[in-house]
């Protein structure tokens, strides 16, 4: 249970949040409950609620809170998952007591899930009050399949067991529930904000150095500012840490409060006043002593100013802000920024109205992304900047590839609803899961190999500068790649285990460098004269 006197601003806070679920909980009709919370303070909520999972302390609820990561797949899928790494908690648990849960396997229904959670809690009842499990799956298959478990389990949840789920104000994501529910759903909104809680610990730091104390908390202040007041606030209170840390030499501290301007005065709609303060960040940063350091703070100033130059409209000085950034995030070996960097730079061109000088930005991108391996890059904006580039060759083939995916996961959708209606018409019984699971997997592989056929078809059809794209795509991420949206295989296989498509397009030795190489020569070629105009048509590309 909470201590009387909480010692400091993160006490107070998960002192505050368990008082909150403790009068809450007290309802006994309010069987499911909803976190809602802004979306920089989600993250405390998780750290309340990981903090009942360990042994009892000064904040711990007299109930047993189990968070389940199991991924989503079928309503029946996902029940089964659900009770195989609970019963994997319990028999890892030191406290486990022998508990007879043999009888109530396999769950494959909501109800059967409800029902192995409701027998555990009443064999525990002498124990602990509730049976609190939080549901955040690592993975969805399909949004409204996950809706529909949700719906069928909320009328089943045992009297002593509560379920938890967690969405934010911005995207309040289970707010259907809680309308569908009103009596069995219950809101936990807590007025929490993640960053007044990084201005309250960093008021209550001690330092011996007075100016870097008051300097400190003039930035939490203006921080905190950031997000709930105006640029003509944020700018007077990071002014008063600008003082000090230029009277004290501070370079780092000052970057970072005229960046804080910036993107003070960026959201307040006055992009030209952000870039004022980009560019003062950016002088700034060249006193700073240690040089990866110094040119990650310019490269910080410099995104910020495309930003601020891309939100007025103006794409060509966005472009060269781009451009900066992206060479700065190479002084500071940065890949994931720099690749970003030069797509931007490509994008902004292509929306300024020169689409044949972006491809030298696109290039850029691509060659900064070589020294990386498959699963890097894949983590990165290159297949952004390759999907752009589809569209800068033939807009209409690039789009029609997007609806090859929309029209699959559209399928897969309609192929996991009819089946969990056929098992829910069977009561779930193991046999008739296993027919069922076996016709979907067909049904599901069939699909995928139907949208890759299509897309592949679209792919051969192309001209050879679209086709050179994919291939890039092939070379650089996998082997099968054919454009955004990614289509997963169904059942996660990699792609190194996909089947061939029989008439799959010829993969040159490598394409990106002859992309590089027919880049550079077309730039240098063009430097002769100005033979841009409005060249962002991907069919005059082709």
């Amino acid at each position: 249970m909470m201590q009387s006197h909480a010692r400091n601003p993160t006490e107070q806070l998960m002192a505050q949040l368990e008082l909150l679920w403790l009068e809450a909980s007290e309802d006994p009709q309010a069987r499911l409950f909803i976190w809602r919370v802004k979306a920089n303070a989600e993250s405390l909520v998780q750290a309340f609620i990981a903090l009942q999972q360990q042994p009892p302390g000064d904040y711990s609820a007299p109930d047993l809170f189990i968070g389940l990561m199991a991924p989503f797949d079928t309503g029946y899928g996902y029940s089964h998952e659900l009770a195989d790494e609970f019963i994997e908690r319990y028999e890892a648990s030191e406290g486990e007591q022998g508990w007879d849960f043999e009888p109530l396997l396999p769950c494959y229904s909501a109800a059967q899930w409800q029902a192995l959670l409701g027998n555990f809690a009443k064999e525990h009842q002498d124990r602990l009050r509730y049976v609190v499990t939080v549901l955040t799956p690592e993975s969805v298959s399909d949004d409204a399949a996950l809706m529909r478990w949700l719906t069928q389990s909320v009328e089943q949840i045992a009297p002593d067991v509560r379920m938890m789920l967690i969405d934010t104000l911005e995207q309040p994501t289970w707010q259907a529930l809680q309308q569908a529910f009103p009596r069995r759903v219950r809101l936990l909104t807590p007025d929490i904000d993640g960053m007044k809680l990084m201005q309250q610990t960093a008021s209550q730091l001690s330092d011996s150095d007075s100016d870097r104390l008051r300097c400190r908390q003039f930035m939490a202040d203006a921080m905190l500012l950031l997000e709930r007041g105006t640029p003509q606030q944020v700018e007077a209170r990071a002014g008063l840490a600008l003082a000090i840390a230029h009277q004290k030499g501070w370079s780092e501290q000052q970057v970072v409060m005229h960046n804080m301007i910036g993107g003070a005065w960026l959201k307040g709609n006055a992009p030209h006043k952000a870039v004022e303060a980009y560019h003062q960040a950016r002088h700034t940063a060249q006193f700073v002593g240690a040089q990866p350091l110094r040119a990650a703070l310019q490269m910080q100033s410099a995104f910020g100013e495309g930003g601020a130059w891309f939100s007025a409209g103006e794409y060509r000085r966005a472009a060269e802000a781009y451009r900066a950034a992206a060479v700065l995030a190479q002084r500071a070996e940065n890949r994931v920024l720099e690749i970003e960097g030069w797509r931007m730079a490509g994008r902004c061109l292509v929306l300024g109205g020169d689409g044949i000088a972006a491809m030298s930005d696109y290039a850029r991108a691509i060659d900064a992304a070589r020294p990386l391996s498959a699963g890097e890059r894949a983590q990165t904006t290159l297949p952004l900047a390759l999907s752009d580039l589809l569209h800068l060759q033939d807009s209409r083939r690039a789009q029609a590839l997007e609806r090859c995916a929309e029209s699959y996961q559209q399928r897969k959708n309609r192929f996991i609803a009819d089946a969990e209606n056929t098992v829910a018409r069977h009561a779930a019984t193991p046999a008739v899961v296993r027919q069922v699971e076996c016709r979907l997997q067909q049904s599901l592989e069939l699909s995928f190999l139907r949208a890759r056929t299509q897309r592949e078809q679209l792919i051969v059809d192309g001209c050879p500068a679209f086709r050179q794209i994919v291939a890039i795509g092939r070379q650089y991420l996998h082997p099968h790649w054919n454009g955004l949206p990614d289509i997963a295989h169904p059942f996660d296989a990699p792609p190194g285990q996909w089947q061939q498509m029989p008439q799959s397009m010829a993969q040159p030795d490598d394409a990106a460098g002859e992309f590089i190489q027919q880049t550079d020569s077309r730039t240098r070629h063009e430097k002769g004269g100005d033979n841009r105009g409005d060249r962002t048509t991907g069919d005059r590309l082709c």
